[in-house]
């Protein structure tokens, strides 16, 4: 009877080790993961924020306006850089689907011709 007690009072105890030590080590890699998605893909709200915080810093007197205008008119032209490609990424998609339809239309012309032929 003891060495029953002293069997689930160690299975107990090494449960607790477990997840006072597993969040430390599956913690490292999913923060790995996720800064290598954020640092890989600068978002149009990313650039926003910065922007706001840049004018926020320029009302408040810490920047200077030399230097506030470089800043926010590069943060513009980088925006407006991203727009145009989420624009042309857009376009091909739509160009691609345009696409995909007429051939689909087409075919379906074939069939009919072919069905009404033979």
């Amino acid at each position: 009877m003891i060495y029953v007690f002293l069997i689930i009072s160690s299975l107990i105890i090494l449960a607790c080790i477990y997840f006072i030590l597993s969040p430390f080590f599956l913690t490292k890699e999913s923060d790995e993961e996720k800064g290598d998605e954020s640092n890989d893909e600068l978002t149009l709200e990313a650039i926003y924020r910065a922007v706001n915080e840049l004018e926020m810093d320029y009302l408040m007197k810490k920047v200077n306006e030399e230097h506030y205008l470089k800043l926010k008119e590069e943060y513009q032209l980088l925006a407006s850089k991203m727009m145009k490609q989420m624009g042309a990424e857009k376009t091909k998609r739509s160009q691609s689907k345009n696409t995909d339809n007429l051939e689909l239309e087409l075919l379906a012309e074939l069939h009919k011709l072919r069905k009404q032929e033979g």
